[in-house]
């Protein structure tokens, strides 16, 4: 897009309630450029899909007719394809009708939305009992199911305002690639291709996320920003294809969902030099907390008890677990996640519902993984905890090894490396008593290493 293109679709957004904002920017695209690619879909693999904003916008005009006739209480999306769901956000948002966003693993609990209509690909709007108009002259609200990563998924209540307070309108961001590798349905990958859709950009999302494809799809599609789990990235680094992994024509790269840790920051610096490294802490029910761009792991300790740009404020309880007040007229949130102050920063240790405790010793994964991690010979390890009926838990680790091991290693070496290592940097308890070598470690439908 012109540089004029770029400004009037700035201000026309800035002007728009935040429920209106999705369909008024891929309107005002299509109008301009209807040719322009919205969404490539399968990329990476035979079955790629692309989707332009004259298409997207059609489908959205068409589901807005149809939900301003039917006026149902609220719209499910249970649609697979991202153009799917942006069609469903976008009418649901004009037509001031609430809609659910809910991940597979969530599925069971569509129950708790009653009287809502479900929608699927197809976008074939069942039909109502009777049009419901109490909706129309009040803010809509935006329900997505939480990632469960500390328990069953949950329901959260957001308004189109919470929804979009991250995004980035100014012109930097406009027409730029954006990865989607983010379950589509879950709050950052809404962020995601909301985000890509608002600012006129192309949202590129891999038919897997095998590290191969990932990169041949950032590399084919010319994808610029990279948002990933520090997982995902890890595997890019250490599993991809190295010829396709430095041709990834990154400027950006910002991890969430995990914490990011400092040998895993140095080595995707290292690798993408000329790409702006951060990550964000945010989640589900408060949304963007902070963003940490200075290329550290954790964030400076000084912005404990400060008020943050955003308007957050950050406090500790006594063993560590971070709090989060988002303004002054809200209560203090418990997130679940422990620091510790390390030097002139606070690091995640890990959330409080992964600590293994071993004979009432608590064990913290994430320390393990690290010390793991720095093995010869091992890309990637998950610790968790298994049931002992002695100890109650013992710590269990699985290890990727690196392919190709130097020459005259064997994975069972590797195994015991790591095993000597930890004997010697870990007190007893916390020494994983079962090793098992896989060839890639398990994630959840979020791209989340699971700890249980």
């Amino acid at each position: 897009m012109t540089t004029a293109a770029n400004a009037t679709t700035i201000a026309h957004l800035a002007d728009a309630p935040p429920e209106d904002r999705l369909a008024s920017a891929v309107g005002l695209v299509a109008r301009q450029f209807p040719d322009r690619t919205a969404i490539v879909a399968e990329a990476g693999g035979d079955a790629r899909r692309v989707i332009d904003y004259a298409t997207l916008a059609a489908a959205i005009a068409k589901l807005e007719a149809e939900v301003a006739a039917a006026r149902p209480v609220g719209i499910v999306a249970r649609a697979r394809r991202v153009e799917s769901l942006a069609v469903i956000a976008a009418a649901c948002g004009r037509e001031h009708v609430p809609v659910a966003f809910l991940a597979e693993d969530a599925r069971d609990l569509v129950g708790e939305l009653r009287d809502w209509v479900v929608l699927d690909d197809s976008l074939a709007l069942p039909a109502a009992a009777a049009p419901r108009r109490e909706f129309e002259t009040v803010p809509p609200q935006v329900v997505v199911a939480t990632s469960g990563t500390s328990g069953p998924p949950k329901l959260v209540e957001h308004s189109w305002d919470s929804l979009l307070a991250a995004a980035r309108l100014a012109e930097q961001w406009h027409g730029r690639g954006w990865l989607l590798v983010y379950d589509a349905t879950r709050w950052a990958g809404l962020q995601v291709w909301l985000q890509a859709l608002l600012t006129a950009g192309r949202v590129v999302v891999p038919v897997s996320r095998d590290p191969d494809i990932v990169a041949r799809a950032c590399v084919d599609e010319d994808v610029s920003i990279l948002p990933a789990t520090p997982t995902l990235l890890r595997r890019l680094i250490t599993s991809g294809d190295r010829g396709l992994v430095t041709r990834m024509p990154l400027d950006r790269i910002t991890l969430g969902g995990e914490a990011a840790d400092a040998p895993l920051l140095a080595r995707a610096a290292e690798l993408f030099p000329a790409a702006k490294i951060g990550h964000v802490y945010a989640t589900t029910e408060l949304g963007e907390v902070f963003r940490v761009g200075d290329g550290r792991a954790g964030f400076p300790a000084e912005w404990i008890g400060r008020q943050l740009p955003g308007g957050a404020r950050l406090s500790l309880r006594r063993d560590g677990e971070l709090l989060v007040q988002l303004s002054r007229d809200t209560a203090e949130v418990a997130t679940g996640d422990l620091v510790e102050r390390r030097g002139n920063r606070f690091e995640f240790t890990g959330r409080r519902s992964d600590v293994i405790v071993v004979g009432g010793a608590k064990v913290f994964p994430r320390r393990v993984e690290e010390i793991l991690r720095g093995v010869p010979g091992i890309a990637d390890a998950r610790v968790y905890g298994l049931p002992s009926a002695i100890t109650g838990e013992l710590v269990a680790a699985e290890i990727v090894a690196h392919d190709p091991l130097p020459a005259g290693t064997t994975p069972d070496q590797v195994r015991s490396a790591a095993l000597a290592v930890c004997r010697e940097r870990l007190e007893a308890h916390a020494v994983p008593r079962v090793v098992d070598v896989v060839k890639m470690l398990t994630t959840t439908a979020a791209g989340k290493i699971p700890r249980r």
